[in-house]
């Protein structure tokens, strides 16, 4: 539970991070281009939230009383899903028009708050599979 935990706040800190970031790239589109220092803080905070969010989805199917496959899976997808895009968005704009630009960063925000709520979910899920597992011991032993 303490990786969990731990994840969990990583992918919390470093998502607002990201998220900052990315509005900012947002709201201006040059600022990429004239500092590329932030655009690659931008690309590392996001390669953590991927990464935090496929640990908790590791670190739920060790959890006392079995975890769930599909959560684990589930996590994996979700945070491909966001690298992919996060990864290959600038070539995707490169060769589209301006509509296409703005669809694929709502798209890419769109995962970036599913994977978010996604990972805050499971551990959720966690928390309480835990807690019932630990009253259930509880009352076999009284």
């Amino acid at each position: 539970m303490k990786v969990m935990k731990i994840a969990q706040m990583i992918l919390r800190a470093a998502f607002v991070l990201v998220l900052i970031l990315g509005i900012g790239f947002w709201i201006t589109p040059a600022l990429p281009a004239e500092s590329p220092a932030l655009k690659g803080v931008h690309m590392l905070l996001g390669i953590i939230v991927v990464l935090s969010l496929w640990t908790i989805g590791l670190a739920q199917g060790f959890v006392k009383g079995g975890g769930n496959f599909g959560l684990a899976i589930g996590t994996f997808l979700v945070g491909l899903l966001v690298a992919i895009v996060g990864l290959w968005q600038e070539s995707w704009k490169g060769s589209a028009g301006m509509g296409t630009v703005e669809l694929i960063n709502t798209i890419h925000l769109l995962l970036g708050l599913i994977a978010i709520g996604f990972g805050e979910m499971v551990v959720a899920r966690t928390k309480r599979l835990a807690k019932a597992n630990a009253n259930a011991d509880v009352s076999v032993k009284a």
